[in-house]
């Protein structure tokens, strides 16, 4: 009776989980069929703040060493399949922005180990550098509410558009551009 039972209960359990796991593959299937990817500009420009962000090796690195240079920082997890899907786009725009003023930061997330990162890093043949924090430090410092998240950096360190989904190199180029023509 009790083997039936919990045998009964594994069934229930397994049931729960995929209609969960159905019903959030169907939200996400919906948020990004209605235009999921955004982008937003901010009114009130802040300037990124000095997180807890790691290299791969624990030193720590200080965002505000990327002043001069417009930079995209892409928010990121080994985890998140729309962040796999944005990936090529980041490789391709940072391979076409190189001999400019520009650079693409990524920062993974929750991601493991940094052996698990960099095994990641060099399976998608990611080509700029990438860094790693906590879910907690993003969330409060840099206001992360959804994978990925990508923020653009003027020059003089203000945060001037948040992107919320993954984003297209068509998409980014132009706000890029933009940054890059204004006078230092």
């Amino acid at each position: 009776m009790e083997n039936q039972r919990s045998g009964l209960d594994r069934q229930r359990h397994w049931m729960r989980t995929r209609y969960v796991t159905g019903m959030l593959c169907g939200i996400m299937l919906m948020v990004n069929l209605m235009g999921g990817a955004r982008a937003a500009d901010v009114r009130q420009w802040t300037v990124v703040p000095d997180a807890a962000i790691y290299d791969l090796d624990g030193a720590p690195v200080a965002l505000s060493d990327f002043n001069g240079k417009v930079v995209l920082i892409n928010f990121w997890g080994t985890w998140c399949v729309p962040c796999l899907q944005e990936i090529p786009e980041l490789v391709q725009l940072s391979h076409q922005f190189t001999a400019q003023q520009m650079n693409v930061v990524g920062i993974a997330v929750e991601s493991g180990t940094p052996q698990t990162i960099r095994t990641f890093i060099a399976k998608q043949g990611m080509n700029y550098p990438i860094f790693m924090s906590e879910l907690n430090v993003v969330k409060a410092q840099f206001q992360v509410v959804g994978f990925p998240t990508s923020l653009l950096i003027d020059r003089q360190g203000g945060i001037r558009k948040r992107y919320f989904g993954p984003q297209t190199v068509e998409q980014l180029t132009q706000d890029i551009q933009h940054l890059l023509a204004l006078p230092q």
